[in-house]
């Protein structure tokens, strides 16, 4: 038995809680992963993991194995990155999930030129405004705008977006501009499906504070570039970060209104799973995107 193996076995199980995805993100058959796993348990002489048909349990005796077994992988990991420090071109593959449309507004301008420092490191991106679970993904870095929640991952921020209110001259010639939050209930509000409260619109007014206004609409999407378009098109009013609407404001194709109110403000943060030492190429890549989204 491959012992280095079959302990990264363990351990991806041990993080996942699951064979499946510890089979897809180390490339392996699942009947492989429990090979391993028997394989090991006997060599040990201790049950690792509790499993029936449904879902896996973590014993005692496994709880202590990952804790031990984490720390030599890493360390064998730190060795490895050490050595490649010693080389002008590291190399690896780096897994990274990024929002649609600040990925290709933003990220895709820094992947280019990070692969022109670094052309051995391969990326593979996976454009989507929906959260991946990291552990099960395999992902190495995930871009996150908004709350993050948890405290099993390192955020570390990247660059703030502020929110505007905007539509068409042709939607405010035909309905009429709201003069407050308030007025958004008597219009046709495209809404972004993924937002906390997709039907609710915050904002702040010095004198009121925080307000929540109700919205609807005719038009919902996952999506806020198709949302900007779609108000581009003078279907109805967005509610959208300035990487979407700032070009098409200043085309005059989108007009900012309620600019007497504070709209929200976020950040993007990258994300990484909690632990100890990252690999070179990963490492790379985050400082590169933190150097150049500061700016942004």
């Amino acid at each position: 038995m491959d012992k280095f193996q079959a302990m990264k076995v363990f351990c991806r199980v041990y993080e996942a809680e699951s064979f499946k995805s510890a089979s897809e993100t180390l490339g392996i058959s699942r009947p492989m992963v429990t090979r391993y796993i028997n394989t090991l348990e006997e060599a040990l002489g201790v049950k690792l993991l509790q499993r029936n048909t449904r879902n896996i349990s973590i014993t005692h005796a496994g709880t202590l194995y990952y804790k031990h077994g984490i720390a030599i992988l890493e360390a064998l990991e730190e060795a490895e990155n050490e050595l490649n420090d010693l080389s002008n071109s590291p190399k690896g593959r780096l897994k990274v999930s990024v929002p649609m449309d600040f990925g290709l507004s933003y990220m895709v301008p820094i992947f280019n030129e990070f692969q022109k420092l670094y052309p051995d490191i391969k990326i593979d991106v996976d454009f989507n405004d929906r959260r991946v679970d990291l552990t099960e993904s395999g992902v190495d870095i995930a871009v996150r705008g908004g709350a993050l929640g948890g405290d099993q991952f390192v955020a570390r921020p990247l660059t703030e977006f502020k929110g505007y209110v905007c539509a068409s001259p042709e939607y405010l010639s035909t309905f009429g501009e709201p003069k407050t939050p308030h007025d958004l209930i008597d219009h046709n509000c495209l809404r972004y499906s993924l937002a906390p409260s997709p039907n609710q619109w915050s904002f702040m007014d010095g004198k009121h504070g925080e307000m929540n206004v109700p919205v609807s609409g005719s038009f919902e999407a996952n999506n806020g570039g198709a949302l900007t378009r779609m108000a581009v098109e003078g279907v109805g009013i967005i509610y959208q970060p300035g990487f979407l609407v700032d070009r098409y404001v200043q085309s005059g194709q989108l007009v900012p209104i309620l600019t007497n109110f504070c709209g929200y403000v976020g950040k993007f943060h990258a994300v990484y799973t909690q632990r100890r030492l990252l690999p070179k190429p990963t490492r790379l890549l985050l400082e590169f995107m933190i150097e150049k989204l500061r700016a942004v």
